[in-house]
């Protein structure tokens, strides 16, 4: 640092080229000899440092660019070597991008336009550039088109700016000015491919010397010439003197090229023909040499001159010479005109253009000879495909086609050809030094960016050639192969591509280098595809040596050099002709870089993750098997080098230290930029291993332990997140989904940086969720639905904490929810059509559990857990953090079935995913019943663990949006449009708006609804009392509010069943045997908002009503509701967008399509009339009644469990909320009464059944009553048991409520100053205990003797399976003896007249237990007012 900053500080008084060449040394040089020295005290690598630190005490900020570059130049002279250049140039690229961040996109471009910039100096400014010929702003904006990111194009104001700022003031050093004047530098036509290979501006500082001397004397020479030129001639008078002077001046002021140009443009045609013709016949060494040498002369001639023309047909016409395209032997003068050729390549060769194409050609022929000559296989006998049965040719193919007569034929002309062969490569081994032919492509250093790029392109051209076996000659005369050449490809001119890709690579300037690769890479790709296996390993294993060495130069931050090296592997990966073995191969030579060169990788981790992703869809498992290794092994051994925590180059003022920059206000430009690309690469990592979670069904899916093993990495990423081991990017939220700036709309700057880590892990894990494949294995299925949802849950249970509440609800309505409720819509297996036969008694017991909340971090069965898996064979290196050690345990548990101990997960042993567990699952197939109760439950978690204490937020944001999942799961979607309170989440991309939860999901929803409020109940102690009050009147009222939808929903099943059925019926009974256009049209359309909401129509029938003897007929549309109910009204009721006759016109041409069994026939009264469907009544019941049994259900479930959560909650409750639930439940209770008391409604249960059945219905019925004890009347059946059952629940749950708020055993519950609770509930339950009981003993009476005595032995919990009111409601009366018999004995007095009469007669009941507790309230309650001593009573 000391001695950059001398230099800088210095500068005016140092010499500039020395501290030129001081600054461009090599990367290894050091100052001190010694191995051991440290850098910053002159060790290896000192002179880098002195350039960096010389770079990094500069200021470039507000700059412009140009400016920029004078004042970075100012200082020192650029060196010559072009390495040197190239170090400099790249440093000051990445530090003007760092300090200027909104001029480029990245310093690539920065790196690309200073050349350029530097280049269009010198040609402005150069005195030896004539004016006509130097650049013009066109032609500036034109070579720097392309430069900017993904080939965009620079402003051309910005680049016009340039270019007249430098027009108007040249780079220039003061004390130097002189020194350029006399320096010349070639310019080439496109100034883009000036960059000479010694240099930019000059040479080396010998090289620099020896310039000058050749400069002095060819001045010294000149000068004397003029003196020549100036003495007078003898022979002249003094009157010519005047011309001879002005021809004296005449020829100063013409250059030698516009003279000899024209003058070889009119002799090069016949020139050339006399040099072919006696080439071609003379055979005088002498002669032979002359016209030899006059091939070189006018190839030079041409070249300079630009005659491209003449250049091509001097060339082409020399390569004929050489007979290497043809089978002749060959002459002295052929060998002669070989090594011409070669001389002309290795000394003209910057000049030689396309003219490459056909000496490269040559070279590769003679190459071809050489090899055959010295004995050693040729590249078909490596490369041929053929059969390995077939017995090969020899050498000198004496036994190639014909018959095998040996020396006892006549010589073929293949032998004789191949006889002149033979002797043809002897002649050339002994004539032409190998040497010579290796010199042509190690000079290749020496030439120009543009003849390299000619060069290249040549040699491409001859190597494609080789490759495709092409044997038709081309323009110059020179076959692809000779004749005796077999049909497999050479790689010679491939195998020389790869040579001088390695003489260049570090010789050339990366921008230079970056050009000729593009065009390589694009060869490399192709071949490696190649049909033949061995070419195509070839060019890959070339790719793997170059990538290495490429690789081992670090690359500095901004830059994409290794991106666009890299490249050529992805293409091959991407090319779907390629081989799995080539794959195969791309993904080995990924891996080794990875594992030998991770810690030089910047912008090639991007091709690397894209690799890897491409492999998890490839369709051979093991190119899968082998991506996902690869990236387990990154993620064991090599993590570190990717997650870069700190953003430190090397050093520099503005370096990031270990410590994270939590103000983003405060950090530099360097640091910005560190932290995104670090976070982009991790970004990149995040989606490379999620490709490996199969979400849709494939002809080729991934095996399962693939997918399971990628859910394991993304708990990594999130452990690492979690530490801080990687950084937030810092940027502004971007508007497009696909760009790497875009997280979640409707977040703050801060935290929508936050979740850009977060959000790949959680969309893929959403999407692993919802996953459409069928993961079954081992007799457990869904296993990535599964896997994906317990990777989640430990994810969000183990780092909730990191979220705020902003992101919380982000996470529920972007990711869970609806990958929740995208897998329970597509879920078409068996599961969601079954239906229970009474709502307590569930036909869903397979359904899986909720799993429990996970053991904490330090749990000792997850410490052993984690000690067996660091001392497995394959363990990593590196801790397993807390969410990736719970999510090892939980599949391990996962694949021995799934007990959910994770105390035990360390004792068992390995197994595969495909090993059958002991237990296998009903419905392997389906999401509800494996995936829901797990992907519920979290949300459950979630509300225990983080929700509750984040207090008003949690209620009212993120409690909504909770609840709206479960009143989808429970009641279906609602109408939206006139609730202005529901969440955002519940919008028309969340669910179908049509579809409907099944009994499946409706039991899955209720169940964990009842855990939210046991978790109330349990978690009470922990809360506040504040916030504990608010959070109970908040379920209470959302229950109450659930169960009143839910209620209404059942009134509305209920009336268009009855209805439908009735109207179904009239028909039939009219002798209707069609459906008029008139009556009834069976067409949804959607689209008709109503004031009730949302909805679609359904049907259009037309009511008769008959009033004083005239009849009118009114047309009525059906709409069904969005939210579920039903609206009936006449036709022009208010629908926005009123239904017109076109639209009824399209109900009946749907109708049509529909029912294509049907035929639509003319009758007597030419009214076009359908055939109905088969039972149509049968399909109206078959589509109601299974809703109305959900229906019912899902109110049983809700009053069932609701009590329970009472006992220490009541006291929070409030008069509103007690109101609002009493008023719920009677809904419920009166609807269920109304129902079953309903015969329309029973005979379509019946019917209903029948149709399930068929004709062995009656026997199930039977032998159903007679397991009932019903033997008497089997015409009672599941209308009665599920409607029964419904209000019981009801009367059970508003008795246990109202028991709280009256009983004095509970007013400890209640706060002193409490609203009126007795006054409230004394009346509503007195009502209630006297209807119960009432109806109780009428049905006991009625239907007791009917029902099998061992019901009775514990009747209040069998009763609800015998479809009578006195079993149903066995369990209610029991629940109300004991309200009764903890009555005050005040309260007891003051209804002793009410409650008396009704105890006595419960005395004759045939329930024992009903009994028992009647004689208990008699001595307790009774006996005290009779004077009797209860004690001893009881004892008696």
């Amino acid at each position: 640092r000391e001695v950059a900053l001398f230099f800088l500080k210095n500068k005016d008084r140092l010499d500039k080229t020395q501290i030129g060449e001081v600054l461009g040394r090599e990367p290894e040089s050091a100052f001190i000899k010694d191995p051991e020295k440290d850098v910053e005290k002159g060790g290896k690598g000192f002179f880098v440092r002195v350039l960096h630190h010389y770079v990094y005490a500069m200021d470039f900020s507000n700059l412009e660019f140009d400016e920029a570059i004078r004042h970075f130049l100012s200082g020192f002279r650029l060196p010559g070597e072009a390495q040197k250049i190239d170090r400099i140039m790249e440093k000051f690229a990445e530090r003007f991008t760092r300090q200027n961040e909104d001029v480029f996109p990245s310093a690539d471009t920065a790196f690309i336009l200073a050349f350029s910039v530097i280049m269009l100096n010198t040609d402005l400014h150069n005195p030896s550039i004539r004016p006509e010929k130097r650049m013009t702003l066109e032609s500036f904006i034109r070579n720097n088109r392309g430069i900017s990111v993904d080939g965009g194009d620079l402003p051309e104001e910005f680049l016009g700016g340039i270019f007249k700022r430098i027009q108007a003031n040249a780079f220039s050093l003061k004390e130097d000015d002189d020194a350029r004047e006399k320096e010349s530098t070639d310019v080439m036509t496109d100034t883009f491919f000036i960059f000479e290979s010694r240099g930019f501006f000059g040479t080396s500082a010998e090289e620099r010397k020896r310039e000058k001397f050749r400069q002095e004397r060819e001045e010294m020479m000149a000068a004397s010439e003029q003196l020549f030129k100036k003495r007078p001639h003898k022979n002249r008078d003094s009157g010519s003197s005047a011309l001879s002077k002005e021809h004296a001046q005449l020829a100063e002021s013409v250059s030698p090229a516009d003279v000899v140009k024209p003058m070889f443009d009119v002799t090069w045609g016949p020139l050339i023909g006399t040099l072919a013709q006696m080439l071609e016949t003379s055979e005088d060494n002498h002669i032979i040499s002359l016209c030899l040498n006059g091939f070189v002369y006018s190839v030079r001639i041409a070249s300079h001159s630009n005659m491209s023309l003449a250049r091509d047909t001097f060339v082409n016409a020399l390569t004929k010479f050489t007979t290497l395209g043809s089978i002749k032997e060959m002459q002295l003068k052929n060998i002669e005109s070989i090594q011409t050729l070669l001389s002309i390549a290795i000394i003209d060769g910057e000049f030689l253009g396309e003219s490459w194409g056909p000496v490269l050609q040559c070279i590769s022929q003679l190459a071809r000879l050489q090899l055959f000559a010295s004995g050693l296989d040729e590249d078909d006998a490596f490369l041929s495909a053929g059969d390995k049965g077939k017995k090969r040719e020899d050498k000198l193919g004496y036994f190639q086609g014909g018959d095998k007569l040996g020396y006892f034929r006549q010589n073929s002309l293949v032998d004789v050809n191949r006889e002149t062969e033979e002797k043809n490569a002897g002649v050339v081994l002994a004539a032409v030094n190998e040497i010579l032919i290796d010199k042509v492509f190690s000079s290749t250093v020496n030439l120009s960016a543009l003849s390299m790029i000619h060069f290249i392109e040549q040699l491409i051209n001859v190597s494609a050639a080789e490759i495709s076996c092409e044997k038709k000659k081309n323009g110059m005369g020179i076959a692809g192969m000779s004749s005796s050449q077999h049909s497999a490809p050479r790689i010679f001119a491939l195998q020389k591509l790869v040579e001088v890709a390695d003489y260049n690579m570090d010789a050339r300037p990366r921008i230079a280098w970056t050009k000729m690769w593009d065009i390589m890479a694009k060869h490399f790709a192709t071949i490696g595809c190649h049909e033949n296996a061995m070419v195509s390993m070839f060019a890959i294993d070339a790719l793997r040596q170059l990538s290495f060495k490429f690789l081992e130069k670090p690359e500095l931050h901004d830059f994409n050099f290794q991106r666009v090296f890299l490249k050529p592997f992805l293409l091959i990966m991407e090319n779907p002709g390629s081989r799995e073995d080539i794959r195969e191969l791309v993904l080995r030579c990924v891996d080794n870089m990875i594992r030998s060169l991770s810690h030089n990788l910047r912008s090639g981790w991007k091709i690397c993750f894209s690799i890897l992703i491409i492999s998890a869809g490839d369709e051979s498992n093991n190119i899968s098997t082998l991506g996902l290794a690869i990236l387990q092994r990154l993620l064991d051994e090599h993590l570190g080098e990717l997650c870069r925590r700190s953003c430190t180059d090397e050093f520099g003022d503005n370096a990031l230290t270990t410590e994270v920059e939590k103000d983003t206000q405060e950090m530099s430009s360097l640091q910005r930029k560190m932290r995104n690309a670090n976070a982009e690469d991790f970004v990149g990592l995040c989606y490379a291993s999620l490709s490996f979670v199969q979400i849709e069904e494939s002809e080729n899916p991934l095996p399962i332990g693939l997918s399971m093993r990628a859910l394991c990495h993304t708990a990594c990423y999130a452990d690492l997140i979690a530490n801080e081991r990687v950084l937030p990017p810092v940027f502004s939220q971007s508007t497009d989904p696909l760009s790497f700036g875009y997280t979640y709309e409707g977040l703050e700057s801060g935290e929508a940086e936050e979740m850009a880590l977060w959000r790949p892990l959680l969309d893929g894990l959403s999407a692993g969720i919802c996953s459409t494949t069928k993961s079954n294995s081992g007799g457990v299925g869904c296993l990535v639905q599964r896997g994906s949802a317990m990777t989640l849950r430990a994810i969000l249970l183990r780092h909730g904490n990191m979220f705020s509440v902003s992101q919380w609800a982000i996470i529920l309505s972007h990711v869970v929810l609806p990958a929740m409720q995208s897998a329970a819509e597509c879920d078409e297996t068996n599961v969601a059509y079954i239906i229970s036969e009474s709502p307590s008694v569930s036909s869903l017991d397979f359904l899986a559990d909720p799993l429990p909340l996970p053991p904490p971090p330090d749990d000792e069965g997850l410490i052993k857990f984690a000690t067996t898996a660091m001392n497995a064979e394959s363990a990593p290196s590196r801790p397993l953090g807390p969410v990736e050690l719970l999510v090892e345990a939980s599949f391990a548990d996962l694949r021995h079935g799934g007990d959910c101990n994770l105390s035990r997960a360390h004792g068992l042993k390995k197994r595969s995913w495909s090993t059958k567990t002991s237990i296998e699952q009903p419905f392997p197939d389906s999401w509800v019943s494996t995936t829901a109760p797990l992907a519920l439950g979290m949300l459950t978690d979630l509300i225990k663990c983080f929700f509750l204490d984040f207090g008003a937020e949690g209620r009212d944001i993120l409690w909504p949006i909770i609840l709206g999942q479960f009143q989808l799961w429970m009641l279906g979607p609602r109408n939206l449009e006139n609730n202005s309170d529901d969440v955002s989440v519940l919008d028309n991309d969340y669910f179908d708006p049509f579809w409907r939860p099944c009994e499946a999901l409706v039991r899955i929803s209720c169940k964990e609804f009842n855990r939210i409020l046991q978790l109330f109940s349990s978690t009470l102690d922990q809360m506040d009392n504040e916030n504990a009050v608010a959070w109970w009147k908040l379920c209470c009222s959302d229950f109450a509010d659930i169960l009143s939808q839910n209620i209404a929903l059942e009134v509305s099943i209920h009336e268009e069943l009855v209805e439908s059925k009735l109207a179904a019926l009239q028909l039939k009974e009219n002798g209707s045997t069609g459906i008029t256009e008139q009556v009834i049209t069976e067409q949804v359309i959607t689209g008709l908002t109503t004031p009730y909401g949302r909805g679609r129509l359904l049907n259009r029938r037309e009511d008769c009503y008959e009033h004083d003897g005239t009849s009118d007929v009114i047309p009525i549309w059906e709409v069904a509701l969005e939210w579920g109910a039903t609206l009936y009204g006449p036709e022009d009721c208010d629908l926005d967008g009123n239904v017109s006759e076109k639209v009824k016109e399209s109900c009946v041409e749907s109708i049509k399509d529909e029912n294509a069994s049907g035929a639509f026939r003319d009758d007597d009264s030419n009214s076009r009339v359908l055939e109905p469907q088969a039972n149509s009544v049968t399909n109206i019941i078959s589509r109601l009644v299974p809703a109305l049994k959900v229906r019912c259900i899902a109110a049983h479930l809700l009053q069932q469990n609701f009590p329970n959560a009472l006992n220490k909650l009541v006291g929070f409750t409030g008069e509103e909320e007690a109101g609002a639930l009493i008023k719920a439940l009677n809904s419920s209770r009166e609807m269920a009464c109304k129902a079953n008391r309903d015969e329309d409604l029973s005979h379509a249960f019946q019917e209903a059944a029948r149709s399930e059945w068929g004709d062995g219905v009656e026997e199930v019925e039977k032998a159903l009553a007679a397991a009932s004890g019903n033997t008497d009347d089997i015409n009672r059946g599941e209308c009665e048991m599920f409607f029964l059952t419904q209000e019981s629940g009801a009367n059970r749950a508003i008795i246990r409520l109202l028991s709280l708020l009256y009983c004095p055993e509970f007013d400890h519950h209640f706060p002193e100053q409490s609203w009126d609770r007795k006054d409230f509930s004394e009346p509503i339950l007195l009502e209630r205990i006297q209807d119960v009981l009432r109806k109780f003993l009428h049905s006991e009476e009625k239907d007791g003797h009917k029902v099998d005595p061992n019901v009775w032995l514990k009747a209040s919990e069998n009763g609800g399976k015998v479809p009578f009111f006195c079993t149903s409601f066995a369990g209610v009366v029991v629940i109300i003896l004991n309200t009764v018999q903890k009555f005050g004995p005040e309260q007891f007095v003051r209804h002793k007249h009410k409650i008396y009469p009704l105890l006595c007669s419960l005395i004759q009941v045939q329930s024992e237990e009903i009994r028992l507790l009647v004689s208990d309230i008699l001595l307790q309650q009774v006996g005290p007012l009779l004077d009797i001593d209860v004690n001893s009573n009881a004892q008696k």
